[in-house]
This record gives C-alpha cells, sequence and structure tokens, in this order.
C-alpha cells in the first residue's frame, strides 16, 4: 500500500468510515484496517451494540442463560455479553 493510501485509510478510520468500507476502498482485508489502525497507535473502535439488544443480553444472562448461549441467542461474542453485563452493572456468575 502507497504512503499516501495508507494515510488516507487512517484519516478515514479516525473520521468514523466503517472497517468494511475502508476494507472495500483499499482493497484489503478487514483485518489489515485493524493491524494498520493499531501500528498507526490509533484506538481501534468496537462496533456499537445497539440499546435493545444490550438491554435483551443483560435479561437473559439475569434469567439465567450462560454468557456462550446468550450471545448465540442474540448473534454476539460472549465477551461482548460479559462487557455488557458488567457496564449494566450486573455481577457475574462463577462458571460451571
Amino acid at each position: 500500500m502507497s504512503a499516501s493510501n495508507h494515510a488516507e485509510l487512517l484519516a478515514g478510520y479516525a473520521d468514523g468510515v466503517p472497517v468494511h468500507e475502508l476494507a472495500t476502498r483499499f482493497q484489503v482485508h478487514r483485518g489489515t484496517v485493524t493491524k494498520l489502525v493499531r501500528q498507526a497507535g490509533l484506538a481501534v473502535r468496537r462496533p456499537a451494540v445497539p440499546e435493545p439488544v444490550r438491554q435483551e443480553a443483560v435479561r437473559l444472562y439475569v434469567d439465567g442463560l450462560t454468557l456462550v448461549e446468550v450471545g448465540e441467542r442474540l448473534g454476539i461474542n460472549d465477551k461482548t455479553v460479559r462487557l455488557l453485563v458488567i457496564e449494566a452493572g450486573g455481577t457475574l456468575r462463577p462458571r460451571g
């Protein structure tokens, strides 16, 4: 990738252009975009989880589903579910 494209990619990322758009525009993998962003010392964005999904994740976990089960049901990673529960002030259950 040329230096000018590299700079343009990083500027786009800093301006909030989605990773998949940058990957398509510069004909690289999404992982490459993230790698370049990290190498440049920029903070890597997390995809936003919509508020209704956040609330549902917490509710399902409080109702007894495991982090993995909640994630599978809502199509999100179990680590994301864990973070959502903690951010909502919930308490994580012991494993097992």
